[in-house]
């Protein structure tokens, strides 16, 4: 219930249900948006996995499909995500407010990207390497408002933030029954957004968290959001009976940090 949040107390014992080892065949394409907003349903229900990553300021995203499969491993292409972060960083910097040129020198750089199909155990699939720091917002929405909400996004950036140039993540989570749970009794489409951490994100993240709000987005409990305990009580149907466990498993909060505290409204 407690959704590691760590305000529960501790944990002195786990029970691990393990699945045996298994391998995933991996595909990556590139789409325009509009075509994946218009198929998202369909695209996103079809695959065990899926997810996919929108360039700001160049219509197309990449689509991210995996599947179980019993075929023989073959080679996982070489990662180049921290390359083409760089690519858009650079054609960010230079071009800013010159958004048609900017648009189809990415456009360029996104045609160059070769499609992938793999067959990798698990581990060799899910695993991506990250050096670029960033600060990021998630929000998880119910799975029908995820498009709307998306296309939202997409032309406040694009309208209003010239500098934001990390993808944005966009993937679907089963329904869950854990009380704090963003993904509480309902089928979820998770969008995180991304901004450089060498410059402050919060305009950009003030200015889109309205929009996730909206659309009935529960926050990412570890990430950037600016919710507090009577705004998440609205988004949660067992928040109460949440707060009644946290209170008699720790009634005298020593569980609870300053920013515990202002998440579920406990006076000092």
């Amino acid at each position: 219930m407690g959704v590691a949040l760590g305000a529960f107390g501790i944990l002195t014992e786990v029970t691990m249900n393990n699945v045996p080892t298994y391998r995933l065949r991996r595909r990556k394409s590139v789409l325009p948006i509009a075509d994946m907003l218009r198929d998202f349903e369909t695209m996103m229900a079809a695959h065990r996995s899926a997810e996919f990553y929108y360039i700001p300021f160049s219509g197309y995203a990449q689509f991210i499909a995996s599947d179980l499969s019993d075929a023989a491993t073959t080679t996982r292409p070489t990662e180049d995500d921290e390359a083409g972060l760089a690519t858009l960083r650079r054609l960010r910097t230079a071009l800013a407010w010159l958004p048609s040129l900017r648009r189809r020198l990415i456009l360029g750089a996104i045609a160059k990207l070769p499609a992938e199909d793999y067959v990798q155990d698990w581990l060799n699939v899910y695993a991506s390497d990250r050096q670029t720091k960033f600060n990021e917002m998630e929000y998880h929405l119910p799975f029908e408002e995820g498009p709307k909400a998306l296309a939202e996004i997409i032309e406040l950036t694009e309208k209003r933030f010239a500098e934001v140039y990390f993808p944005m993540e966009v993937r679907t989570v089963a329904p869950d029954e854990f009380w704090l749970s963003p993904f509480y009794n309902r089928l979820t489409c998770s969008i995180a957004i991304h901004h450089d951490a060498a410059s402050d994100p919060q305009r950009f993240m003030r200015a889109a968290e309205p929009i996730f709000r909206r659309y009935g987005g529960r926050p990412h409990w570890g990430k950037m959001h600016s919710l507090k305990a009577a705004d998440l009580k609205k988004l949660y149907p067992r928040w109460d009976d949440a707060m009644a466990v946290r209170r008699d498993i720790d009634p005298e909060n020593r569980f609870v940090s300053p920013y515990m505290a202002g998440l579920f409204g406990i006076e000092a």
